[in-house]
């Protein structure tokens, strides 16, 4: 089997792995997915990591295997396995790939994406994956950051470690994502300092590999072009703001003046001073009939968003300052714990700004609109950044997201269904039904009821393993 072979068949089929193991049943127990009516006292035959068969609890299951699990569900409630679909497992090097995993599965989330990694940096979580399948969360990855010449995350300043590639009007893309594609990525993940001319190639080369691109917007483009050219994802609802504004087409001007970047500064600290400049202006200018229009555009090019909700209001809601949260830390190794509580500490000593209270407010009534619109929203959170500890911070976006205005049934959508979709792998994973991958949450509380009682597991199944 050759390398490019073999790497697909890694990234391709191992993350979609399903291990032989002993067939379980759960008895007498609703089902709940995004798609599907609610469907009570049912019984769920799982076999060889997929669920087999679905039935009324009065059939009798026969089962002739000697190795068998039977669950009562009875009073409990079974939804599909969830998704943190924006993580960054390389970010902090002191938080180790078996942690990661370890805090993913036990809050429920059987799948995540990586949305920016050095491929050499992310290998031991694939290899720990590959050798422990049944012990680990499904993973997709892009990859590394594809930004531009002055690159943000390059790893030469705090706070920016080396996430990212560069590439401009002179790099091969085609190779480029040729060897992307060789190291098993099922994405790309763009970046804000990508020229206009490289980052529309890029979406071409991309639409050629059947490869959609999320990320962050380039600053050099307007977003409407962006749509028209062929993108495929959003995060942070990243530079929604400056297409939003009434003067948006001067904003674009100055950017790309800043962009030449004359003075030679650093990528991060020029992206830095250009977000600066004109956030907040281009918010306190919003041109709703414009913003509308994009919505509608995004929407109807199946445009899919990932807000980071989490991320967005880390001024403002400040998770970080309540003790409760910072509980949560004593699951981190022990120099990640530390750092984290003194930073915590000192950052909750700071007052929030009417800047921060802005920007939670606009993120907020932005997903509303989207939503409303039809916009395909996805659950993520840009953990292990903001002292968002990994697994639990998920939780918390799905609270924001039914804030922003979502119904539970849409906000567990975000964080099953629509992740699986902008993979392409909707048939295999997201719903309960028969034939889907077995990734399985056991509820103690409905969460159509209150979305905060995906909190309250009972048992977790991951890849058809009782975890």
């Amino acid at each position: 089997m050759n390398y490019k072979i073999f790497t697909l068949f890694l990234s391709l089929f191992l993350c979609l792995k399903i291990a032989a193991n002993p067939s379980v049943t759960i008895e007498n127990i609703t089902l709940i997915d995004a798609d599907n009516p609610v469907r009570f006292n049912q019984t769920v035959h799982i076999k060889n990591g997929t669920i087999h068969s679905i039935t009324d609890s009065i059939e009798i299951i026969k089962n002739h295997q000697n190795q068998h699990t039977v669950i009562d569900g009875t009073g409990k409630f079974l939804i599909p396995g969830l998704w943190d679909a924006h993580v960054h497992l390389t970010f902090i090097p002191e938080i180790d790939h078996e942690t990661y995993f370890r805090l993913f599965l036990k809050n429920g989330i059987t799948s995540i994406r990586d949305t920016g990694a050095i491929i050499k940096k992310l290998q031991p979580s694939l290899n720990y994956i590959q050798t422990n399948p049944d012990k680990t969360p499904r993973l997709f990855y892009a990859g590394p950051l594809i930004d531009g010449k002055d690159r943000v995350y390059k790893g030469k300043e705090p706070g920016f470690p080396e996430l990212s590639i560069g590439i401009d009007e002179t790099s091969d893309i085609d190779n480029v994502v040729h060897d992307l594609l060789e190291n098993g990525v099922t994405f790309l993940k763009s970046y804000e300092m990508l020229s206009k001319e490289t980052y529309l190639e890029l979406l071409q080369i991309a639409k050629k590999n059947n490869l959609r691109v999320t990320g962050h917007i380039p600053l050099s483009i307007d977003l409407e072009e962006a749509i028209e050219a062929g993108l495929g994802g959003m995060q942070h609802i990243r530079n929604m703001d400056l297409a939003c504004s009434l003067d948006a087409p001067e904003l674009l001007i100055k950017r790309r003046e800043k962009l030449s970047n004359k003075k030679g500064i650093a990528g991060s600290a020029l992206r830095t001073e250009i977000h600066s400049s004109q956030r907040y202006y281009a918010i306190d200018n919003y041109d709703s009939e414009r913003c509308l229009r994009i919505i509608k555009k995004l929407a109807a090019s199946e445009v899919f968003q990932t807000p980071t909700l989490t991320i967005n209001t880390f001024g403002s809601r400040r998770f970080y300052a309540n003790p409760e949260w910072r509980e949560n830390y004593q699951y981190l190794p022990e120099q990640a714990r530390e750092v984290w509580q003194e930073g915590s500490l000192n950052l909750a000593k700071e007052e929030i700004t009417e800047n921060d209270l802005i920007f939670d407010q606009w993120s907020l009534n932005l997903v509303n609109i989207m939503n409303q619109e039809g916009v395909k929203i996805i659950a993520g959170t840009d953990t292990p950044i903001g002292y968002l500890t990994p697994g639990y911070s998920l939780h918390k976006e799905l609270e924001l997201l039914f804030e922003a205005g979502m119904t539970a049934k849409e906000v567990l959508r975000s964080a099953t269904i629509t992740p699986a979709e902008f993979l392409n792998i909707e048939n295999k994973i997201g719903t309960i039904d028969e034939g889907k991958l077995a990734d399985l949450l056991i509820l103690n509380q409905n969460p159509l009821e209150s979305i905060k009682n995906t909190q309250d597991i009972h048992l977790v199944i991951a890849k058809g393993v009782i975890q």
